[in-house]
Parts: C-alpha cells; structure tokens; sequence
C-alpha cells in the first residue's frame, strides 16, 4: 500500500506539467501581446496540418475550408490577445485553437444548411433550430450530408440549389438546363421521396446501433 508521500508525489507528477504548460502559454501570450509575431507563426506553423486534418475528418469539409477556419481562428486567438480578452490559459494552445475551430465550422454549417428545418416539413422531424445545440447540430448536419451524398446527382445538386442557396425553379432549370421550371418541381419532388427514404433508412441504422 503507498504511503501518504507516494501518493503526493503521484499528484505532483500530474499536476506539475499542467502548470508548466500553464506557465509556458501565459510567457506566449505577453510575448505575441508585446509584439512578437514569431511566437504567432509558431503556433501557426505546429497546429496547422493537424487541425486541418482533423476538421476535414470530423465535419466532413473540404481542406480549403479547414484551412480558412484556421486561419480564422488564428487571428482569433491574436486579436483576443492583443485586446486582452485572453491573459491566460488553462488548457493548451492547441485545445484552444480546436475549439474555436470547431465552434465557427458548426456555425458555417448552420448558415449553409439553413434548408434543414425546411426539409424537416418533408422528411422527418427535427428539433427547431434554436434549441439545438452544437451535439444536436453536428449529429443533424452529418446526417443530412450522409443522405445527399447517397442520393446522387442530379437530386444532390437541385435540393443544394433550392435549399442552400434559395434559388426558383427558373434560375434552376436555366442553371441545370432543364426544359423548364415544371421540369424542376417534378424533379424536386421526386427527389424528395427519396431523400426521405436514405433518411429514414438511415435513421433506422442509428438507433440500431443505439440499441
């Protein structure tokens, strides 16, 4: 049985890098606070391809939009530095990047996807957006993604165009060359009865997995 000094020796091996860590990001912070832009370009630099990687993977967007959500929450991190809303830190860096990161590409997808509650007349019954939280948004979001991907062209691109981007059934036959604008709601309605069976389907497959 460990005495009482093994145990608070086990405690400070715990504790110590967490205040090393803590020490070392608050001498970063006065540094890029007083000027030092190489402090900036090395957190740049080290967090980049992993951050980029990880948020094409856990939200399923492209690199080009990582790499922007990076940047955004670079100059974050810098402004609320400079404006001295950020003094310390308790965790790391790099935690603190990924959260930002995570936090703007959940609210870009609230504003692309703005067609969810709409498609929710249609297909299934989802919360209202604004009592949904970042889980029940990025659960939603995912989903809903899965399903157009398995839906296919040319349903994918007419649903994006009428939900996404709130264009008539003109401006998508013109945009599609469809015939005319009947050719567009005839589609789109079928599209819809199939993007509510994979969603169905799919919803089924979740709570499978649930059980």
């Amino acid at each position: 049985m460990p005495d009482i000094f093994s145990k608070y020796q086990g405690y400070l091996n715990r504790i110590n890098p967490l205040r090393t860590e803590a020490k070392s990001n608050k001498l970063v912070i006065e540094k890029i606070r007083n000027g030092d832009t190489t402090q900036l370009e090395i957190i740049y630099k080290s967090h980049k391809f992993e951050f980029i990687s990880w948020l094409t993977n856990k939200f399923n967007c492209s690199e080009e939009e990582a790499r922007d959500v990076y940047q955004f929450a670079v100059m974050t991190l810098y402004e609320n530095i400079k404006s001295e809303r950020l003094s310390e830190l308790s965790s790391s860096i790099k935690t603190y990047l990924f959260a930002i990161g995570k936090h703007k590409i959940l609210e870009e997808k609230k504003a692309s996807v703005r067609f969810i509650p709409k498609l929710d007349e249609q297909i299934a019954d989802i919360p209202e957006v604004g009592k949904w939280d970042d889980e029940m948004y990025e659960e939603s979001l995912q989903l809903v993604e899965n399903c157009l991907e398995k839906l296919g062209e040319p349903c994918k691109s007419l649903l994006e165009l009428y939900y996404y981007h709130s264009m008539s059934m003109e401006e998508i036959a013109d945009r599609m060359n469809y015939k005319n604008r009947f050719t567009s709601k005839n589609l789109k309605y079928k599209c819809i009865n199939r993007l509510r069976k994979i969603y169905i389907e799919e919803l089924k497959k979740q709570n499978n997995k649930a059980l």
